[in-house]
């Protein structure tokens, strides 16, 4: 008996399943992006700052609040998140009084330069006296085949000079591929997105930041997205940090845009 109702309860939640799934289907037959919004992600790199509310029209938009210093909104690096907000909107940064959503102190505010429709990397960025926002629209451009990744450099480091991004490729000290994707980029400048391999040739894959007029390193190696997190995407590496202070310029992070 337990055997044939174990069979039989199976059985209608196959069918039920199966009933779902078509439900589920027909309902999913159409996904619609909100109309008349612009698209925007958030990266903010002021170093010293803490996690603040972001409020576009003064209506607050992130759930969480979110790190000043070194946040991202929405917050997934490796997927292509945009936050849908009204074109050319008033943006505000500030610190929230204990338990509300009311600005206790407010630390930016700026009219953003957005277009309903369109995608944008907005990006505070600190000179150690100012901040600023960077806006850029997130346009990549047509993708290769399978194997490639489309490349994007964008300095936010304050009050740096003109900085050149390299790829390593090696195995061991002798065996090495270097290749400079982006040369002489200046502080609040990004680049256009180039076509690059998605996944090394030898073991060892990383971008190195170094000063155009002396190759002097900067920072720290920085290891990229490869395989599924970067393959026929459209990527972007942003550094940070403030020039000729403790807070260390360098390769902030690399985030996903298509």
């Amino acid at each position: 008996m337990k055997k044939y109702l174990i069979n039989i309860i199976s059985s209608a939640l196959v069918i039920y399943g199966f009933s779902a799934c078509q439900k589920s289907e027909l309902r999913a037959t159409e996904y619609d992006l909100p109309t008349g919004k612009a698209f925007v992600r958030f990266v903010l790199l002021s170093p010293g700052t803490p996690s603040v509310m972001i409020k576009v029209n003064d209506k607050k938009i992130n759930g969480n609040f979110t790190s000043g210093a070194a946040g991202i909104f929405p917050t997934n690096s490796t997927i292509a998140e945009y936050a849908a907000v009204e074109p050319n909107g008033a943006l505000k940064l500030s610190l929230a009084n204990t338990g509300t959503t009311n600005d206790s102190v407010v630390l930016f505010t700026g009219n953003m330069v957005t277009a309903s429709g369109t995608y944008y990397t907005n990006i505070l960025a600190d000179t150690g006296s100012t901040r600023s926002l960077l806006s850029f629209t997130d346009n990549p451009g047509s993708f290769s085949d399978s194997a490639f990744t489309r490349l994007r450099f964008i300095n936010a480091t304050g009050k740096s000079p003109g900085l050149t991004l390299i790829r390593i490729d090696s195995s061991t000290a002798s065996l090495v591929t270097r290749d400079t994707l982006f040369r002489n980029v200046s502080f609040g400048n990004a680049t256009e997105f180039i076509t690059i391999p998605t996944n090394p040739v030898n073991a060892f894959l990383r971008y190195r930041l170094v000063r155009t007029a002396t190759g002097e390193i900067v920072g720290t190696p920085f290891t990229p997205l490869i395989g599924n997190s970067s393959n026929r995407r459209a990527t972007t590496v942003i550094t940070g940090g403030i020039w000729g202070t403790t807070f260390t310029p360098g390769i902030s992070l690399q985030i996903v845009n298509q």
